[in-house]
């Protein structure tokens, strides 16, 4: 199979790549960062993509806004597309960010859940949404990430932790205690990109990734203490950070059981050893 891979140079992008690859199918990265060693790659920028630049399958790891998504419809005509989009699209993520005051949507959500009623969450052009309006057909996959971890996380989505358990007390605020944003570990989320990618059944298809469960951040920061080798306490406070321009009471706990159900998806490497590795990984980068 050929398949065309936008982006994919960075984070879970080149476990993504090497894993098609390795799989015996032709791959071809095009981006405009650092080289792939792994397999052909194009530089350009994705704007202007080359007009050889077809195959199989598309997978477009780094489509951010409309104008992103005009210029992909248009030069991807023939092919099946496999298109990375974001739990950010949920109308809870808009109350989580203090733009929707009505009631919380229950979770877990649902791919039919409600999705954001204003759009441009970060006052730029990105929008995820109409990512998925415009590429959204019956040859395309989406696949809705969740709050990725593990190594190469440019986010540090542990760090703030990790650098409190240098001593005997973690303090997280309070009203973050009970929120929940359902996670993945990065290796495992690129297995779900795999999958739908090599996958015909996929097409046409909406899909939460994310890991089974959604533990609470109070939880979280217990399973990163452990995996670090840290057994102290955890204090919950008012305004641990200030004033935090976040409401907690709008959790991201996504429901994940559609792409395991159609596409008999599961995590391949265990939450602990995930955290485990992840940890190794935040200590070398601080260390270094």
């Amino acid at each position: 199979m050929r398949i065309i891979v936008i982006g994919g140079t960075r984070f879970m992008g080149p476990r993504v790549v090497r894993s098609l690859a390795g799989a015996g199918h032709d791959v071809t990265v095009f981006h405009r960062g650092i080289d792939c060693k792994e397999t052909a790659h194009v530089h350009g920028d994705r704007m202007q993509l080359p007009r050889d630049l077809h195959g199989d399958v598309v997978v477009d790891m780094s489509c951010m806004t409309e104008e992103h998504a005009k210029a992909a419809k248009g030069h991807f005509r023939g092919e099946r597309c496999v298109v990375i989009s974001s739990a950010d699209v949920y109308r809870n993520y808009d109350g989580l960010r203090g733009r929707y005051t009505g009631p919380p949507d229950p979770v877990p959500l649902r791919e039919d859940s409600p999705l954001r009623e204003t759009l441009y969450p970060y006052d730029d052009d990105y929008e995820k949404i109409l990512v998925e309006r415009t590429l959204g057909s019956d040859r395309t996959t989406i696949l809705r990430l969740p709050a990725v971890y593990g190594p190469r996380d440019e986010q540090h989505r542990f760090a703030p932790w990790l650098k409190q358990m240098t001593g005997d007390t973690v303090r997280i605020d309070i009203r973050q205690a009970d929120f929940r944003w359902t996670r993945g570990y990065s290796e495992n989320v690129a297995d779900a990109i795999v999958l739908a990618t090599l996958e015909d059944a996929a097409a046409g298809k909406t899909y939460n990734v994310g890991e089974p469960d959604t533990p609470t951040d109070k939880e979280w920061v217990r399973m990163v203490g452990e995996a670090a080798g840290w057994h102290g306490r955890i204090e919950t406070a008012e305004n641990v950070d200030g004033t935090l321009p976040v409401n907690f009471a709008y959790d991201l706990s996504t429901n994940t059981s559609a792409i395991r159900r159609d596409l008999r998806y599961s995590e391949r490497i265990p939450r602990a050893e995930a955290l485990v590795e992840t940890v190794k990984w935040e200590r070398r980068v601080s260390a270094a």
